[in-house]
């Protein structure tokens, strides 16, 4: 046989093995996790002004969810649930470090107190590991503990305290930390891996490189978006992704990896997200509602879905498509949107979602808020279908309870579908869904043991947070 003859069998055989062996690992996981993204600020979403066209050509190949949300109205308890699978009762993680933030003499009740998310959990990280993946997280953390200690092989976590824009040119290291992100995912390509990328972008304070804030102070402003410098940082976050889609197709590991995009809550006020009410820190749709996209070039069509999705999904749903079996003794209060992914269904099982957040979050006269003190008084909330139950737990507890709840204001009810801008409560008109809702809320309160903000007394009080006492991590 001639040697020519013999080199082409030879190259043959590798392409075809090499190929074999990419169908035959387990699929990639990349999460791409933004910090503070609203609802409607890609383009692709419906922002007037901001420019996404990495994210818009993402999102024209996979499944956009529309009615997306994050399982907490702010950093912290939004990322511990992800990481967990589980509703906040759970695990405890309920405030950004400390639950009675605000002006004292306006609390009429004692919140819970925050722990961190405890090391015993199970996390989606050791899940993965446990089944073979590789695991990194380059960026934001903040939850409690380290990522090491929560199943990261790779811990690039990095504090936003530390990072200095001026001397770097890189806002939030967005850049740095996506070319690290690049760098392993190249370091890792012959094995399956999870790549967490959580940007500390686009939270304040905004920062941009000063020539694309020139560039959208020169555009015309929108009706809903028009912060040139939030813009910017916007646009360079896009430049992220487009980054990350890009090292995949170099791998040639881009029909073999699912990518998940979305923000931990929503938008700061400043940043409107209308028709939606509220904005971070909030359990209005404001502040909750968040985009998200998946994208498997191999297996996911792209299309759109109205299906409700909270990120306590992506726990089980990631184990689905990986192949992996859930731990025996992990309760997981998600469910796997895989059979929407794979459009065999439209629609998951499970009929409500619920949030507990027993804790005061300051915001003087924050949009949207229900009163001019806090942006959260200790609340639970239950959404099912078109309609949306808040339990507020002051006037409940101190106000009379359901005896009184034709006057007392424990309650607030609304038809997301017709009204998603939360202005019409209904809980005096609608009082059969109101009664029913409320004791489907119950039952869940009471199966997950998620407890009442308290009445204040001597022993259980404990003196509020100073701002400005521990600046760094209070900021969120």
């Amino acid at each position: 046989m001639h040697l020519k003859s013999i080199l082409f069998i030879f190259c043959f055989l590798s392409i075809l093995t090499e190929g074999i062996s990419q169908t035959n690992k387990k699929p990639n996981i990349v999460l791409f996790f933004v910090d503070d993204m609203g609802w409607k600020d890609p383009a692709f979403m419906g922002s007037d002004y901001h420019e996404t066209p990495h994210l818009d050509q993402f999102a024209s190949e996979g499944m956009v969810f529309h009615n997306a949300y994050s399982a907490g109205p702010n950093c912290a308890p939004s990322r511990a649930c992800m990481i967990s699978g589980q509703y906040t009762p759970r695990h405890g993680k309920v405030a950004v470090w400390n639950s009675k933030r605000g002006i004292e003499e306006q609390m009429r009740l004692e919140p819970i107190p925050d722990q961190g998310l405890p090391l015993e959990n199970y996390t989606l990280a050791e899940a993965l590991n446990d089944g073979g993946y590789k695991t990194a997280i380059f960026g934001k953390w903040h939850i409690a503990g380290t990522p090491a200690e929560q199943g990261f092989d790779v811990n690039g976590e990095t504090d936003a305290s530390e990072i200095n824009f001026k001397e770097t040119d890189d806002p939030k290291d967005i850049f740095s930390l996506t070319e690290k992100a690049c760098n392993f995912m190249e370091e890792n390509k012959d094995e399956p891996f999870f790549l967490f990328l959580s940007h500390h972008t686009v939270h304040t304070k905004w920062e941009a490189r000063q020539p694309m804030i020139e560039y959208f102070e020169q555009k015309e402003k929108g009706k809903i978006h028009k912060n040139a410098k939030y813009a910017a940082m916007v646009k360079h976050t896009d430049d992220s992704m487009g980054m990350i889609m890009d090292k995949l197709k170099s791998l040639g590991l881009d029909d073999n990896t699912i990518v998940f995009f979305t923000s931990d809550n929503g938008a700061i006020g400043k940043v409107k997200q209308t028709p939606l009410r509220g904005a971070k820190g909030m359990l209005y749709e404001g502040g909750i509602r968040v985009p998200l996209v998946v994208r498997w070039p191999s297996k996911i069509k792209p299309s759109n879905s109205t299906t409700p999705i909270i990120n306590i999904d992506f726990y089980p749903t990631m184990l689905d498509l990986a192949g992996i079996n859930k731990a025996k003794d992990k309760v997981l209060d998600g469910e796997s949107f895989t059979p929407i992914l794979e459009g065999k269904k439209e629609k998951l099982s499970r009929s409500t979602i619920y949030y507990h957040y027993p804790i005061y979050l300051d915001g003087k006269n924050a949009r949207g808020a229900r009163d001019a003190y806090f942006r959260n008084r200790p609340v639970t909330v239950a959404i099912q279908g078109d309609w949306k139950l808040l339990l507020f737990h002051e006037e409940y507890v101190l106000d009379g309870g359901e005896a009184k709840i034709a006057s007392n204001q424990m309650v607030e009810l609304y038809n997301l579908k017709d009204d998603p801008s939360e202005k019409k409560d209904l809980s005096k008109i609608e009082t059969k869904k109101r009664d029913q809702l409320l004791k489907d809320l119950k039952k869940w309160m009471e199966k997950t043991n998620a407890p009442l903000a308290m009445k204040k007394t001597p022993e259980n009080y404990r003196p509020v947070y100073k701002r400005g006492s521990n600046k760094s991590k209070m900021t969120h």
